[in-house]
């Protein structure tokens, strides 16, 4: 029968062992990997609930008593500038108009004459044969005469412009959105007939956070994001009030292009312009989220208040900071970092 004789290994040569593998394994394992801040930075996009508004959204009243001929406009219709909103009927402002022409030329023909008598009375006044009162009665006959034509004038002008409002005009280039008067209805000075909306004068408001503010101010690209196109946009304002309601402050800005449509809800879009950390670079250390970065060789933790676990986080850091992006979990504060030459 043969015998197995055990090997026998000395404990010390054991020991010799173990430290070489681990030698081997720590000069195999890579140090940390770093970047500068500026080469790993996010600038997230923001956004905010913004509505394309029309600065005039107008009801088209009747400014005469008139009956309504004809409203030849139909809700969502576009009406060029000037283009022809309703026609009253305007018989009995055409007849005024008649009249107070009619007037005017009277008293045209009765100031001609009254001018011929004065002349004649002052010439017959300059050979003693005519009475000073005579002169003085033609010259305040003249006078009187050329204040009523004077207000004739006036009572033309008026006729001729209420005849004008038989015919109701667009003021700007529109929306029909509401039809409010019929035809054959009878109307008074202020009766509601369309209601309008105006397509040249657009702006996007939008309701931001009071801390967004000045983002958007400095915001190199601002865009209304809407049925999955972007209209780029500039600020025309931030308003100075906070909405006791909302607590946002409204923001209004105009289409640099083509606007979108009035009333079209969407987002405003900006880039935030602060330089934001990705959240896999980002640990715990002391209940503080923050960033492993290398200073003077050395592994230095730097905690970012603001940061919130899975997300990008802003920071106030210099942009050529060294921040490490892997190898950063084993990390200790002071931990000594080499470098190879």
């Amino acid at each position: 029968m043969y015998k197995i004789q055990a090997m026998r290994i000395p404990f010390v040569t054991l020991l010799c062992a173990f430290a070489f593998v681990g030698a081997v394994a720590a000069a195999d394992t890579p140090g940390p990997v770093t970047a500068r801040l500026a080469d790993i930075a996010l600038y997230p996009e923001r956004s905010a609930p913004a509505t394309v508004v029309s600065l005039n959204r107008s009801v088209i009243s009747a400014r005469i008593d008139a009956m309504v001929e004809s409203l030849p406009v139909k809700v969502g219709e576009i009406v060029q500038q000037g283009g022809l909103l309703a026609e009253l009927d305007c018989r009995d402002y055409e007849l005024a108009t008649e009249q107070a022409e009619a007037r005017l030329e009277m008293l045209k023909a009765r100031i001609e004459l009254a001018e011929r008598r004065l002349a004649r009375t002052r010439a017959l006044k300059l050979r003693q044969s005519a009475a000073e009162e005579l002169l003085d009665e033609r010259e305040a006959a003249l006078a009187a005469l050329a204040g009523e034509r004077r207000a004739a004038r006036a009572g033309l002008q008026r006729a001729r412009l209420q005849r004008s409002r038989c015919r109701v005009k667009s003021p700007f280039r529109a929306l029909i959105s509401r039809r409010l008067g019929a035809v054959g209805q009878t109307t008074a000075s202020g009766t509601a007939l369309l209601e309008i909306i105006d397509l040249e004068r657009l702006e996007l408001s939008a309701q931001i956070f009071n801390q967004d503010a000045g983002q958007i101010q400095s915001a190199d690209a601002l865009y209304f994001e809407h049925a999955e196109r972007r209209y780029p946009l500039r600020l025309r304002n931030v308003s100075p009030a906070i909405n006791s309601e909302t607590r946002n402050r409204e923001a209004r800005l105009l289409f640099r292009d083509g606007p979108a449509l009035p009333g079209a809800a969407g987002k405003l879009i900006w880039r935030d312009p602060r330089p934001h950390i990705p959240a896999q670079y980002l640990l715990r250390r002391g209940g503080e989220l923050g960033v492993f970065a290398i200073e003077n060789g050395m592994a230095r933790f730097i905690a970012i208040p603001a940061a919130r676990t899975g997300r990008a986080s802003p920071t106030t850091l210099a942009p050529t900071t060294p921040v490490v992006i892997e190898g950063q979990f084993s990390l200790l504060e002071g931990d000594r970092i080499d470098r190879p030459e």
